[in-house]
């Protein structure tokens, strides 16, 4: 959506635009035109956040903005256990999430923790990113026993939590856990170790927001499975034995069969083919398939 005289709008009305705009250009051209009128606009501020690409850059931005938000929000008295509850509380929480990622990505895991920990005390609607990046920083620590012990009491069962726990089982050689937590991750979404190992390529259907949702998780988690060869092998292994019995690797099942073959999954895989040919389970129904793979695996 165009306007011809931005000059005559407010500085809300030009952040209604950005929130609506289609591409980076234009919500710049926007938000720099909110800013000419409100320079501390949290909002804004926000936005010109989400469009900078220098991590560094980005971090300013959102750190700076949080604390003359926070000192904002004292003389409101507004309580901290409020904020999700207050329009700038809301704003102040999203900065606080986008700085809790743009931490973890300049190597700053001990701050972005320390967000992690605040953030996860509100009942967030993230679709558990948050809860993802708590799991990832204790990965990438190395916190192995703390991930299983933790995920145990943890009574919200996403992605996070999900994959956590396979790599966190599998790093303590237990494999007959590891292997039952990659067949309970994948039922949560397919997808997810496909995105990760980049066989599949990022989505681009506007509409598939769980499939976008799920693709931005596998970004964050793609260097996990790297830690160990053994690790990596294992996943990747059971990634293709489930890719190729689900007919995702159309035109490539050669190539593919023969990778898992040099991971030792090709038995599994004949084995698997057979039942499914006998069940006459249809590859494309992917519950139904999961759960046959995960039953004959488990026996």
């Amino acid at each position: 959506m165009r306007v011809d005289n931005l000059d005559s709008l407010s500085a809300d009305e030009l952040l209604d635009l950005a929130y609506n705009a289609e591409d980076d250009a234009e919500i710049t051209e926007l938000v720099d035109k909110a800013l000419e009128l409100e320079p501390d606009n949290p909002e804004a501020l926000l936005l010109l956040s989400d469009i900078t690409e220098d991590a560094d850059e980005r971090l300013s931005i959102l750190l700076s903005t949080l604390d003359n938000l926070h000192d904002v929000l004292h003389d409101l008295n507004i309580p901290h256990e409020l904020y999700n509850e207050h329009e700038l509380g809301v704003v102040y929480l999203a900065l606080m999430q986008r700085a809790a990622f743009t931490l973890f990505e300049v190597g700053d895991d001990e701050q972005a923790m320390e967000f992690c920990e605040r953030l996860l005390k509100y009942n967030l609607d993230d679709d558990g990113a948050i809860k993802s990046l708590y799991y990832r920083i204790l990965i990438e620590r190395q916190e192995w026993q703390r991930i299983l012990d933790e995920s145990l009491n943890d009574d919200n069962h996403e992605l996070g939590w999900a994959y956590a726990r396979v790599a966190a089982a599998f790093m303590l050689k237990d494999l007959k856990s590891a292997a039952k937590y990659f067949w309970e991750a994948l039922m949560m979404s397919p997808n997810a170790p496909f995105y990760m190992l980049g066989y599949l390529s990022e989505p681009v259907d506007e509409e598939s927001t769980q499939e976008l949702n799920d693709f931005n998780f596998a970004v964050l988690y793609a260097d996990v499975w790297a830690l160990s060869r053994d690790l990596l092998n294992w996943f990747s292994r059971n990634v293709i034995l489930f890719g190729l019995l689900s007919d995702r690797f159309a035109g490539q099942e050669r190539e593919m069969s023969e990778i898992l073959k040099s991971l030792k999954g090709d038995k599994d895989y004949s084995k698997l083919k057979n039942i499914i040919k006998i069940r006459r389970i249809n590859p494309k129904n992917d519950v139904e398939l999961i759960e046959a793979i995960y039953t004959e695996l488990k026996n």
